[in-house]
């Protein structure tokens, strides 16, 4: 059965159901306290957890992200780090019984698995679930098991209940062979496919199991799980979304191993995902988790040889799932670039880490260690960008460990925040709001109205209202700042969240003004029409992108606010000085030509068809608003993008527009901030004094400035040069501190240097090593720290790596070093470790010889 066919019959059936569709939202959840979209559940948490709103049933597919497994991806048949998730649910509806029935049903009559082969497990005291399966199973394939594995809670205390799991069979051969193999073993006889948890419990601190009042359904069963056992393959990597990646593997392999081959097939769709949406390769959060799924994939493509490229894995990912997430077809060639970026950039450093790790490795042979320290697995992640599972599994492969666990310690010590572990404003206010009805927004036409108060919540933190003009934090748009008044009190509103469709002002309140009193709103208009200003302009701008760079340009976040605008976009290289001043060219033509802006409510899939952009990050229902810009010539709009911010109306209103910066913000991801209107007059100003200031400094007039700095720059590089000619003179002379070792491999000639710069002592270092079996070792100290140089002549270059040996000299002065194998340089911040650093280089020609 295609897997298109079971993706089509899974919806179907629960839509016949009266389930509601739920398109799969981003691997980036909106919930601060997840890393990624774990399950199918994530989209519905706030329901799970007693909001069912006006939700009852719903249904989805999920795709998914989950690292807890990475070392067991490629070990086995049915690990994966990046899946999809079938899952249904229920708020407060039905409950276990129909869960039971309608499961059984989908997998044994629309899917046609043998029921002969299914296996259910229940938690050890649910008697119900247990009758309830007995209506499909013979008893004998009903399994009681534990807390452990078949009981689900939030934490110590909160909603929970039992579980239910849906086996599958696959036979005798396939187990472990023991007599013992049942239900519950971890072999690959007994498939999971299916996870009913139903949430029925309310756990209280004294440990008691309280019943919910409205009881919930949470499902979830893999995609390539189900693929698999429905045609009959022994792995996952055989399933259609998948085995494309293998073959790939298999063809170009010179070396080909199913190990590396899985990993590599489900790190890069699992990377081309992340990439998609939004993440890019950094040293921290989920950043760093993107980086090592690539740096882990290219490491296992070069054990299988051949012309191996990561991104054309990635790119061929993308293909696969562009029928399912338009998204990613859409982004596909922004993913290939940054795969491809990371990919060069890894296997330079990884050359690097290499050599350092020998370095490290003959230092454990010789103290017979045989773990490497936590400190050392640091330092190659965060000088070198080497993730410590791939130090670990090289030491591994020389029989040797790493300390991951302390790695993991430094590694917490060294992030002093993670934004996916902080609580939101809007968070803070929820349990206090969530039962309100959804504000209504008026703002799109006035700027000032009445209103009831439905809640002042956070101890009058906040104020929630029926209706109100002033606009939510959304979208890239800051919250509106304003004033609520009541009869015997004022509320200044410094900010307006949003959470579920319930604007929350959060202010000040001097006096009182109670729950069900009315209020007069008002809207900062000045803050509002700045922040309208540059939103304006963040549309316009991507057009300019698009027009000038070309159409890869996506928007990959933004902020806009009353005092300025940042607009990040998908571009692997800097603009240029002529590109940017086109780009500010471009957009202010369009300010100039004062063009309509609009907006308009239509059906997604409409907005789509006429090329509507879609904003990063946001979730969009099926009713969506389009702002466009709109051009001279009639239904040919500047820009169109879904948009529910609110927006000047016109061009002109926005009058300048300024770029302030442009600078790179991760790999492939662009950022340019900007001013517009009075910002952008005020910031000319500032430049334009500096001018003035600088003229009359030099002493000349403005227009002449290029021609007076350009002069006195060369006379200052002139007398630089003059400069060191005499240093190098100097140096050349000898002295008292210049000595000669004679090391058991190389006559080695050492000086030291105070307050000498790189150049000179690397020319004293040339002069002394041009004979054959003469090392030079330039030693220098400075306010800052202290530095060494290694020159060695052709014939030792042959026997000795001075790379090697600076970068372990190095350590000792707390810094790191490195070079070709005839000369390196290294330094650190401790000078006091000067004279050890200079015996590890003599004990390194004694070592060697």
């Amino acid at each position: 059965m295609k897997d298109r066919e079971i993706r089509k019959k899974f919806r179907d059936y629960f839509e016949s159901l009266e389930h509601q569709w739920h398109d799969s939202i981003s691997l980036l959840p909106d919930d601060p306290s997840m890393l990624f979209t774990t399950a199918g559940m994530v989209q519905f948490k706030k329901h799970l957890l007693g909001d069912p709103g006006r939700v009852k049933r719903a249904a989805s597919i999920q795709k998914c992200l989950r690292t807890t497994d990475i070392d067991e991806v490629g070990k086995t048949s049915r690990h994966l780090t990046f899946f999809e998730m079938y899952g249904n649910f229920s708020f407060g509806d039905y409950f276990k019984k129909e869960a039971v029935k309608w499961g059984w049903d989908f997998l044994s009559e629309q899917i046609g698995l043998s029921p002969e082969n299914l296996h259910a497990t229940v938690y050890e005291d649910d008697d119900e679930a247990f009758g309830i399966w007995k209506e499909h199973l013979p008893a004998e394939r009903i399994h009681r098991l534990g807390e452990e594995d078949n009981f689900w809670k939030m934490g110590d205390t909160g909603p929970c209940g039992p579980c239910s799991e849906v086996l599958y069979d696959r036979g005798e051969e396939t187990g472990c062979g023991r007599a013992e193999c049942a239900p519950g073993c971890d072999c690959d006889r007994y498939m999971e496919v299916w996870n009913f948890v139903f949430t029925q419990f309310d756990r209280q601190s004294d440990g008691t199991l309280k019943e919910l009042p409205k009881k919930n359904i949470d499902t979830g069963m893999g995609l390539e799980r189900l693929n698999q056992v429905v045609n009959g393959l022994d792995s996952v990597y055989e399933t259609e979304t998948l085995s494309p990646l293998m073959d790939k593997a298999r063809r170009e392999a010179d070396n080909f191993n199913l190990s590396s081959a899985r990993i590599l097939s489900d790190h890069a769709r699992a990377a081309a995902f992340l990439i998609c949406d939004g993440v890019s390769p950094t040293n921290e959060g989920r950043g760093y988790v993107l980086r090592r799924l690539i740096r882990r994939a290219v490491k296992e493509g070069r054990k299988l040889g051949g012309d191996f490229a990561l991104w054309e894995y990635a790119s061929l990912a993308v293909d696969i799932f562009a029928e399912y997430y338009p998204e990613i077809l859409e982004r596909a060639r922004h993913i290939a670039m940054v795969i491809k970026s990371e990919e060069e950039s890894f296997l330079g450093a990884l050359a690097a880490a290499e050599r350092i790790l020998e370095g490290y490795v003959e230092e454990m042979k010789n103290s017979g260690d045989e773990t490497l320290d936590a400190e050392k697995v640091f330092k190659l992640y965060d000088t070198h960008g080497m993730p410590a599972d791939i130090t670990a599994s090289i030491l591994e492969e020389k029989g040797y460990g790493a300390d991951i666990e302390g790695f993991e310690r430094l590694l917490a010590e060294a992030s002093e925040s993670t934004d996916w572990k902080e609580k939101s404003e809007a968070d803070s206010f929820w349990n206090e709001v969530k039962d309100l009805e959804k504000t209504l927004f008026t703002g799109y036409g006035e700027y000032s109205g009445e209103a009831k108060v439905l809640k002042v919540a956070g101890g009058g933190r906040g104020i929630v209202l029926d209706k109100t003009p002033l606009y939510a934090e959304s979208g890239g748009q800051a919250g509106d700042r304003g004033v609520i008044r009541g009869e015997n009190g004022k509320f200044r509103v410094l900010n307006t969240i949003k959470e579920e469709d319930i604007f929350i002002h959060t202010g000040k309140l001097e006096g009182d003004i109670p729950a069900g009193s009315r209020v007069t709103v008002e809207v900062d208009i000045s803050a509002r029409r700045a922040a309208e200003r540059n939103h304006t302009a963040t549309h316009i701008l991507q057009t300019a992108l698009r027009e000038l760079l070309g159409t890869h340009i996506q928007q990959n976040g933004s902020y806009v606010g009353p005092e300025r605008l940042r607009f990040d976009y998908t571009h692997m290289e800097p603009l240029t000085g002529e590109q940017i001043k086109a780009v500010e060219e471009r957009v202010n033509s369009y300010i100039m030509k004062n063009l309509p802006v609009e907006a308009s409510e239509m059906d997604r899939e409409e907005a789509k068809e006429k090329g509507a952009l879609a904003f990063f990050g946001e979730k969009y229902g099926k009713k969506v608003r389009a702002v466009s810009v709109i051009g001279n010539e009639p239904g040919e709009p500047v820009s169109m993008e879904l948009c529910g911010g609110t927006h000047l109306r016109n061009t002109g209103e926005a009058g300048l527009f300024k770029i302030l910066s442009e600078s790179g913000i991760a790999a492939g991801v662009r950022r340019i901030e900007a001013v517009t209107g009075e910002g952008a007059l005020e910031y000319i100003n500032r430049k334009l004094e500096i001018l003035s200031e600088t003229a009359s400094l030099l002493r000349t007039p403005q227009d002449n400035l290029p021609d007076k700095i350009s002069k006195l720059l060369g006379e200052i590089k002139e007398k630089k040069q003059k400069i060191s000619d005499l240093e190098n003179k100097l140096a050349s002379g000898g002295g008292s501190s210049e000595k000669t070792v004679r090391a058991a491999g190389a006559e080695l000639v050492i000086r030291e240097f105070d307050s000498a710069g790189p150049g000179v002592m690397r020319g004293w270092a040339d002069s002394q090593a041009s004979s054959g079996g003469r090392a030079a070792l330039a030693c220098g100290r400075s306010s800052s720290g202290a530095m060494i140089i290694l020159k060695l002549s052709p014939d030792l270059a042959e026997k000795y790596d001075a790379g090697r040996i600076v970068s372990r000299a190095a350590e000792k002065l707390g810094g790191s070093g490195g070079g070709r194998k005839d000369m390196a340089q290294g330094g650190g911040p401790e000078t006091e470790g000067l004279g050890a650093a200079r015996d590890s280089v003599i004990s390194a020609f004694n070592e060697n010889n």
